[in-house]
């Protein structure tokens, strides 16, 4: 039996800009100078970073669309599918008649080109579609010959989903049981799948049939559930047997081709996430973090070979780990495609993606040849199945038990399976989907004649595979079938029983009416509330996750290139254009714009759908969007950042979360919806894992507040009350702070007053920030903290946290410095200091009404601290005036009606 070590092929893959990045202007920070080696560039510093792997592919440009829509190169440098294929997919075909277990696994963030590489598009197919066709065209070639006269050749194949750590079977139409298919492990086999479907396939057609069949039950099953297929990992699984010889001398060689699609790789900021106390409840993706860590393992026990010191690889943390343990670490030949975008702005995603891959190109797998006589094959399984029947007959546990019937439950289907004859099994499996070719065909001539909608998906793959008819009369939407008449049933989301009534006369025109005034349709991409006539390729959105396009054959003008992006970006926009309106928000005038428009594209429909959860999971809580400029964070420069504002109407505080925060929340509303929708006993988390819940006595951000250092530019000692606003630009209360010059020594200088602020350079000098009480703060403050950073800090000053809402801080803290540099006599003549308020809150049980404060729900304006002066004229003309010496005292009065004139 022959066994080889190898280190795992990694292949890094570069595509082209998108439209994202595109209308964003990106710069490419991607080269490739050769086919090993990438080289990315930091857009801040313009450092390089320079990574080899076995091969790196070009796919960014020098290409062109032919008339059969495939992406043919026009330079030796573009690498395309076909020479993919050849540099990794033949690689897989050979090992495969070996009789080696050979695995691809991509990798990569969310849109970077993975599925391309695996599954392909259209006329550009992947290297999965094209590694089952060679298979099949070789299998042909081969039992032609006189050679192969006693040879026979079996393939089978099996597809299943992994989506918050349960197994879904994609092959089967029996309901999967609640949480999931089970994953065992058997003591030689390893890691496998309990009551996993698996097909005989005789040609490419059926593997093609049946991967069509497993997308479409993924797609119902994402859209029934809200779930992202962004989120969820894909295994095609193919077995192929090659048996060789008659009757009792058979033998067989046997190799498991295992093709996985993983999840987007987006890692989770720790930004919003610190001190988050839901330690269990919420993993983005614990089966993509697990594999992280045991690429590292493998990876640290590669270098410290020969050493004493063991590493513990955590395989078992993860059903995805578990299920790839021979690809990492055993018995497979394994090659991985790192996926990445060219893009500046997903510098840190794709730099992320390179490390992950120089450290899998360390890995070794020792695969081995799967080669048995049929005959001992039998006669090994009887012999355990007779040992497994003695130990349960033992002293055994309850447990030990179970998973001795497991095992032999396991053995016996694996024997009746090898004394099925080929035919046998290709004939069950036609008898139990027989008529299915007659009904696929019949579905697209129904297509051509009869109005419908289809689906769209963010992966193009599940797009256009769920198709709804309408035919004449009337058809209900909703998610329980009426008794009488047409039906279209949708499930999830926001879906209501009885949702919308479509009508569609004897001429093929269809309208559209909601039945409740509680349903959201939007087509489109904008609202409506009454009876509409759909036309030609309208978008309609139903609920919280159905997104359809109608097609009328009778009329001219099919669109089949609308996406889901297409139809997510005109539903934001048409959100964003009214937020935007409401908060004074500019569309699109830069680049910071942009960004921010983009950012709120995005993030609007995750809101709605986390407000729609929270109302079916019955959650007293309501979540919108606030607009955070950096000034109101307490920096001085940066991008105005959406924030999410919560609101427990039952407890009535009021909590503001970061978006990577909300986010990291998000996913664990998510996991909460499906488990409930899945009919799982264990949904309704406590409140210390509930995504939707935040404890009173946790830090909540309520305001900031501006306070000018132009006194300190010209040695003159302060102290004045300035604004504290909240976020919805409201002034809720007033910050006492002083500002006085001294020496290093601490002593304050007065009278020392100084012309120009330049004068300050190379004297030794220090300042004192007292922050001495504020008045005003909101009633439901418990205590209350100020946090601010001075220049050259290397981080935030923070004050004693007090009770109250008129709070004494008595906060002093002197900075010195030792000389004064002309960019701190800049920073004092021309910046601000920015003061942030943090508090824990008393929570009101009020039965679920909320009692308005001065942080309400209302609409944010958008022109809150960001609008703020850095400095006055009237300061700057009294400044250079002779007189200051003898109006100092007024310095602080001109200076907050400076500011009550730039607020108003």
């Amino acid at each position: 039996m022959g066994k080889t070590s190898d280190s795992i092929i990694v292949a890094v893959r570069v595509r082209p800009f998108n439209e994202r990045e595109q209308k964003r202007n990106c710069k490419l920070a991607i080269e490739m100078p050769d086919e090993q080696t990438t080289v990315i560039r930091d857009p801040k510093t313009n450092e390089e970073k320079r990574f080899t792997y076995d091969h790196s592919y070009w796919s960014h440009d020098g290409f062109e669309e032919q008339k059969n829509g495939y992406f043919s190169p026009t330079n030796a440098h573009y690498a395309d599918q076909k020479r993919v294929f050849e540099d990794l997919g033949r690689g897989v075909l050979a090992n495969a008649w070996a009789g080696y277990n050979c695995s691809l696994f991509a990798y990569g963030q969310t849109g970077s080109g993975k599925s391309y590489s695996i599954v392909g598009f259209k006329n550009n197919k992947g290297i999965v579609p094209i590694v089952c066709e060679e298979l099949f065209k070789q299998i042909q070639e081969k039992s032609g010959k006189k050679s192969n006269a006693n040879a026979s050749f079996e393939v089978f194949i099996s597809m299943l989903e992994i989506y918050c750590e349960k197994v879904r079977d994609l092959l089967t139409t029996v309901a999967p049981p609640k949480g999931g298919l089970k994953v065992r492990e058997h003591p030689k086999n390893g890691f496998y799948v309990e009551n996993l479907t698996t097909v005989p396939v005789a040609s490419f057609k059926e593997i093609e049939a049946k991967i069509e069949e497993g997308t479409k039950n993924r797609t119902i099953a994402a859209t029934q559930m809200n779930a992202t297929s962004s989120r969820a990992h894909t295994i095609v699984k193919i077995t192929f047997a090659q048996k060789s010889g008659k009757n009792s001398g058979t033998s067989m060689k046997k190799s498991e081709i295992n093709l996985v699609d993983l999840a987007g790789s987006e890692r989770q900021s720790a930004a919003g996430t610190e001190g988050d106390r839901l330690k269990e409840g919420i993993v983005i993706n614990q089966s993509l973090t697990t594999l992280g860590r045991v690429i590292k393992a493998l990876h640290d026990q590669q270098k410290s070979k020969g050493s004493k010191k063991s590493t513990q690889i955590p395989y078992r943390d993860s059903v995805l780990t578990c299920l790839l343990k021979n690809a990492l670490g055993g018995n497979s030949k394994t090659i991985m495609i790192a996926a990445i975008s060219p893009a500046d702005i997903n510098y840190e995603e794709t730099l992320s993606t390179l490390r992950f891959a120089d450290r899998a190109k360390s890995i070794k797998t020792n695969a081995v040849i799967n080669e048995n006589q049929t005959e001992k094959a039998m006669r090994e399984l009887r012999e355990e199945n007779a040992r497994l029947q003695n130990q349960m007959g033992g002293d055994a546990s309850q447990e030990e038990i179970e998973k001795l019937r497991q095992l032999l439950a396991q053995n016996q289907k694996e024997m009746e399976e090898m004394e099925k004859s080929w035919q046998q099994k290709i004939a069950e499996e036609a008898a139990k989907h027989a008529g299915g070719a007659a009904e696929k065909a019949e579905i697209e001539k129904k297509k051509a004649k009869m109005c419908h909608l289809w689906n769209l998906n963010e992966d193009p793959a599940l797009t256009n595979v769920i198709v709804h008819f309408i035919p004449d009369g009337e058809t209900v939407v909703g998610n329980k079938p009426t008794s009488s008449g047409n039906f279209i049933q949708m499930s999830g989301l926001s879906i209501l029983p009885q949702h919308v009534l479509l009508k569609n006369d004897k001429n093929n025109q269809v309208s559209l009416t909601p039945l409740n005034e509680d349903v959201d349709i939007l087509i489109n991409g904008k609202s409506i509330h009454g009876e509409v006539q759909l036309q030609q390729n309208d978008r309609v959105f139903f609920g919280g996750n159905h997104l359809y396009v109608f097609n009328n054959p009778t009329k001219k003008g099919t669109k089949t290139d609308i996406t889901y992006d297409m139809a997510q970006s005109e539903i934001a926009q048409t959100h964003a254009q009214i937020f935007n309106n409401k908060n004074g928000v500019r569309n699109g005038e830069n680049s910071r714009d942009m960004i921010l428009e983009e950012e709120l594209m995005s993030t609007l429909p995750l809101v709605q759908r986390a407000n729609a959860m929270a109302g079916e999971l019955g959650r007293n809580v309501k979540f919108e969007i606030v607009l955070v400029s950096p000034e109101m964070r307490g920096l001085s420069e940066g991008l105005t950042e959406i924030w999410i504002k919560v609101h427990n109407i039952s407890e009535d505080t009021y909590f503001i979360w970061e978006k990577s925060r909300f986010m990291n929340r998000y996913y664990g509303m998510q996991e909460m919806y499906e488990a409930k929708i899945d009919g799982s006993d264990d949904w309704n988390m406590p409140k210390e894992r509930d995504p939707f819940y935040e404890p009173p006595d946790s830090p909540v951000f309520i305001a900031s507040c501006v306070v000018f250092l132009q006194s300190l530019a010209y040695l003159i000692d302060v102290e004045e009350q300035f604004p504290i606003v909240d976020l919805s630009g409201q002034e809720i209360g007033l910050l006492t702070v002083g500002l006085s010059p001294c020496s290093t020594n601490g002593k304050e200088l007065r009278g020392e007053y100084v012309e120009n602020p330049h004068q300050l350079i190379g004297k030794n000098i220090a300042f004192k920030v007292k922050i001495l009480s504020a008045i005003g703060l909101p009633r439901r403050i418990l205590k209350s903290t100020c946090k601010y950073r001075f220049f050259g800090a290397k981080k935030q000053t923070q004050t004693l946290t007090v009770s109250g809402n008129s709070p004494a801080y008595g906060h002093e803290e002197t900075f010195q410095f030792k000389p004064v540099t002309k960019e701190l006599a800049d920073y004092l003549a021309n910046s601000n200091l920015y003061i942030t308020f943090w508090g824990t809150q008393k929570p009101r049980n009020s039965g679920g009404n909320s009692r308005k404060n001065s942080v309400s729900g209302a609409s944010v304006r958008s022109r809150n601290v960001r609008e703020m002066p850095s400095k006055t004229k009237r300061i700057e003309k009294m400044v250079a005036s002779a007189k200051i010496r003898r109006k100092s005292h007024n310095f602080s009065e001109s200076h907050g009606k400076c500011v009550e004139r730039r607020r108003n």
